[in-house]
């Protein structure tokens, strides 16, 4: 019993639930994995970064260490060198607390004023350059970072790489490598000062009498270089301090202006490789919270990264098993769908075939019956009883035919039809066939015409030859349902030569068969709209079956286009010569 339509749209309808349900399951699924896989790949690139970065500071330190060190131990009036002179010094220079200034470069003594906003008197220099004179920065005193204790085991691994994507990690590492830094640099210029130290520094480089100093002079205030930002523009400032011969305390202070723009472009020139689009900002203060400052000199380093190129593609790992279970739901839903409109329409062939068999079975029987107990009684009179025979034998031939289509379909269905090909002229073949298939068109009315001995007939074809009876018989037995009483009352059975194939082509005057029926004909228990309506015998399978009994056979069942009736054709191989 064929399913209600209700029935049928309330499947549907639980059907379309299910797949909305799934795939709503799926997309939460897949943007809660992706939203979390990106968290996680964006947050290790932003650690990486830091990484790079405070890779990258380590680099201009360390340059910019060496060339405060280098710069330290040069007088202000240095003796000829073969070096080439640095591009990043405008001047150096020397105030002295008595009002004396020398200078490596004195053309540039008006600018150096203006820059500190001075007159035009020397005197005046000393003591602004050491208001200006910053104290020594924080990263170079503060203690370096105590190491923290080892761990080990998977599970405080796991940790410190959870710990490592966060800011405030990030945070706290910077700032311990600022410090870190700042002791490397302290440590550094420590160095080149001892070495100054044993310099006669002052012997050299003051050709004036009043200046002649006794060996046991010593920096003043940690006389460390110390960098610092005047009007703008940026110095490398330290103390000098020394006694006379009578025993008096002279104090200076030595100066190197450097270009900042120069310097800036020296320093980022070393890390082009990790950060091309970096910049350097002058320090709003000499520390800095963040640890992004340099330890050597007062400049901010931004990375300058693009935030959509630290932004990650989502790896290979994430993308295949989502998009197998994408398409794994995706044939789950197809397949359930395609399942269910196959039982629908299974249920509907049962119904139809049940019907038809039903109906197909009803009317012989009722035949059987109705004369049986007619010549049982002897109320059928002599000359009757040859026509109630007939009919007997007609009806009972209508069952066979009837029995031998459907068990046929069912062995093909189940696999089990096996095809015993031959080989023989195609006239041998039919030959056989014309008395039985004649009767069938004659009960109707119709007569069947073929010329057995055309050309085309002596083609050797190799196929089976109850296949083909079978096919054959069937569209004869269409024939006789569908076109009796046409005009003229003939049916032809023609042999065509096509390529390495022969078309047996079954051709009536009938009222053929409509065009948007031509593509269902084919269908198991398909019949006609007309022919439903006007009741015609038979259950819709005997084109199916024969279809499927010519390809069996190693051939096809067409039907082509014709200006009046049907043409069906019926393909056989031709034997291999």
């Amino acid at each position: 019993m064929s399913l209600k339509r209700k029935d049928c749209l309330l499947v549907h309808g639980l059907v379309a639930v299910c797949a909305v349900a799934l795939l709503g399951a799926m997309a939460a699924i897949t943007r809660g994995t992706i939203s979390a896989e990106r968290e996680r790949a964006l947050a290790e690139s932003r650690a990486i970064e830091q990484e790079n970065i405070r890779l990258a500071l380590w680099r201009m330190d360390a340059a910019a260490t060496a060339w405060i060190a280098d710069e330290a131990q040069r007088p202000v009036i240095s003796p000829p060198s073969k070096e080439p002179p640095k591009q990043e010094i405008r001047l150096r220079f020397e105030a002295r607390e008595d009002g004396s200034l020398v200078l490596d470069r004195p053309e540039v003594s008006a600018e150096l004023r203006s820059v500190l906003g001075l007159g035009t008197s020397d005197s005046e220099i000393f003591p602004s350059v050491c208001n200006a004179m910053p104290d020594l920065p924080m990263s170079w005193s503060a203690p370096p970072p105590s190491p923290a204790p080892p761990q080990e085991g998977k599970a405080i691994a796991q940790q410190q790489q959870q710990q490592r994507a966060t800011s405030a990690y990030q945070v706290e590492a910077n700032r311990k490598e600022l410090a870190t830094r700042g002791q490397a640099v302290k440590g550094a210029l420590d160095v080149s000062q001892a070495k100054y130290e044993d310099q006669v520094f002052l012997q050299n480089a003051v050709p004036h009498s009043t200046w002649n100093v006794a060996p046991d002079w010593a920096l003043a205030r940690n006389g460390l270089p110390r960098p610092a930002w005047v009007s703008g523009e940026l110095f490398l400032l330290r103390h000098l301090q020394w006694k006379t011969t009578d025993g008096s305390l002279l104090r200076a202070i030595q100066g190197t202006w450097i270009d900042a723009a120069l310097l800036q472009q020296a320093l980022l020139a070393r890390i082009g490789d990790l950060f091309p689009n970096a910049r350097l900002t002058r320090a709003a203060s000499p520390d800095d919270s963040s640890g992004m400052m340099l330890a050597s000199f007062p400049l901010r380093f931004e990375a300058g990264t693009d935030a959509m190129a630290l932004a990650p593609e989502i790896p290979r790992a994430i993308w295949l098993p989502l998009a197998a279970g994408w398409i794994t739901a995706i044939l789950a839903i197809a397949a359930t769908w395609l399942l269910v409109g196959g039982l629908f329409r299974l249920s509907e062939k049962r119904a139809s075939f049940v019907s038809a068999v039903t109906h197909e079975l009803r009317t012989p029987l009722t035949t059987f019956q109705l004369y049986s107990e007619m010549l049982e009684s002897g109320a059928v009179k002599e000359e009757k009883r040859g026509a109630y025979f007939r009919t007997l034998r007609r009806e009972a031939e209508r069952l066979s035919h009837l029995v031998e289509n459907v068990l046929a379909f069912s062995r093909i269905e189940r696999g089990s039809a096996r095809a015993t090909t031959v080989e023989l002229g195609a006239g041998d073949l039919v030959r056989p066939m014309i008395e039985r298939l004649a009767e069938r068109l004659l009960e109707t009315g119709l007569s069947l015409k073929a010329d057995l001995d055309a050309p085309a007939w002596q083609a050797i074809v190799r196929t089976d030859v109850t296949a083909v009876e079978h096919v054959l018989f069937n569209l004869i037995d269409n024939a006789a349902k569908y076109a009796a009483g046409s005009t003229p009352p003939e049916l032809h059975l023609e042999a065509v030569l096509k390529g390495r194939s022969l078309e047996l082509q079954v051709r009536d005057h009938g009222p053929g068969i409509p065009a948007r029926e031509h593509r269902r004909v084919f269908r198991a228990f398909h019949k006609s709209a007309a022919a439903a309506a006007e009741s015609r015998p038979g259950v819709g399978l005997g084109l199916s079956l024969s279809r499927r009994l010519a390809r069996t056979a190693g051939g096809d069942l067409l039907l082509a286009k014709s200006e009046k009736g049907a043409c069906f054709v019926l393909v056989l191989p031709l034997a291999a010569r």
